[in-house]
């Protein structure tokens, strides 16, 4: 995500100028925007002229802005698109009118809220420098396709995605994937660097890769060459993901990190169990879905965004996962919010959650 202007005071009113870059920043969008915020874009919308023949629909450009009341984004379009009514004074649209603005790629557009508050903050950080907050950088691959992912904070993002007709007797030597490797992935920010696929195609790469540095000196590679690991996966697509994840050789890697914090003996799940939990001063890590702070009620919104912020006055650590990750589907799927406990609580399960 490009932020080209940010004028907003933390827990206050403000806006933010932004340029979608990628599909992933569309997800960041879709969870930053909610209800009752207004975002301000250019559109397209039908017109009714008088002519002297009539009345002619004619379609004009128009810079709008909305009081936001419904959201849904298009993964496979890669379109964000925000129902409102229209706030900005315009001869052809009035003040008040139904619109729907259409927030795509390369397209800038600003957002106002009346509390940008700790939550907000975050996803805005996140997405403008998703390789700062990353764990793992993962190379899925098979013959004639590379993914390379970096499993963050809250998402998993996509850095680049290489899909090239390869001469089975070179293998991904020639397919310039180094190159990609070498702009994507930064072993000062991540644990550690997987390649995975099946068959030997890993294999192939690794071993051109170590060659190439050494042949052309590259000192993050051969510095860190202990931190690369290989790993079997079914296929070089984004859903081969969970195998790597699930691997004892990454774990090993990972384990203090928030892609590998989901699993605990001392948990517990759903609202109430945590917030019992948290009352006990019990809540070590809260772990919860991106999905419960797109409710449409304000007051159930700030109900989490006060919990989070709670856990961590109280000294605890709150961690957000988008159902873009693999770890936050998982998550949804227990009530959408756990917590790893500084000691058990074995009276919880006699409470109705």
């Amino acid at each position: 995500m490009k932020v080209v202007r940010r004028d907003l005071v933390p827990n206050g009113p403000g806006s933010v100028k932004m340029i979608p870059v990628d599909s992933d920043d569309l997800w960041s969008v879709y969870n930053l925007i909610a209800t009752g915020d207004s975002v301000m874009a250019r559109t397209v919308r039908k017109v009714l002229r008088e002519t002297a023949g009539g009345r002619d629909a004619e379609r004009v450009i128009l810079k709008l802005e909305i009081r936001v009341e419904a959201i849904d984004y298009d993964k496979e379009g890669s379109v964000l698109r925000i129902r409102g009514k229209n706030i900005l004074e315009n001869e052809h649209v009035k003040i008040g009118a139904f619109h729907t603005l259409e927030l795509e790629l390369q397209r800038p557009f600003v957002l106002r809220k009346e509390i940008w508050d700790s939550l907000a903050l975050d996803i805005l950080q996140q997405a403008s420098d998703p390789g700062a907050s990353a764990d793992l950088a993962v190379v899925l691959m098979q013959e004639g396709l590379a993914n390379i992912l970096l499993v963050g904070k809250s998402m998993t993002s996509t850095r680049s995605r290489i899909e090239t007709s390869i001469p089975r007797k070179h293998g991904p030597a020639i397919a310039g994937y180094e190159k990609a490797f070498l702009k994507h992935i930064d072993f000062n920010v991540v644990r550690c660097a997987v390649i995975a696929s099946p068959g030997f195609t890993k294999d192939q790469f690794h071993r051109h890769l170590l060659l190439e540095a050494e042949r052309r000196q590259l000192r993050p590679i051969i510095e860190n060459k202990s931190r690369i690991i290989l790993v079997h996966t079914s296929s070089g697509y984004k859903h081969s993901l969970r195998e790597v994840l699930d691997a004892p050789n990454v774990m090993n890697m990972i384990k203090d990190t928030k892609a590998a914090q989901e699993d605990s003996a001392r948990a517990c799940y759903g609202p109430k169990h945590v917030e019992i939990a948290h009352e006990r001063m019990a809540v070590q890590t809260l772990l919860i879905t991106d999905d419960l702070f797109r409710n449409s009620d304000i007051a159930t919104r700030q109900r989490y965004v006060n919990l989070v912020n709670s856990v961590k006055d109280s000294g605890g650590t709150a961690l957000i996962f988008s159902s873009m990750h693999v770890s936050g589907e998982q998550l949804a799927q227990l009530t959408g919010i756990a917590a790893i406990l500084r000691f058990p609580l074995p009276d919880l399960e006699d409470i109705e959650m």
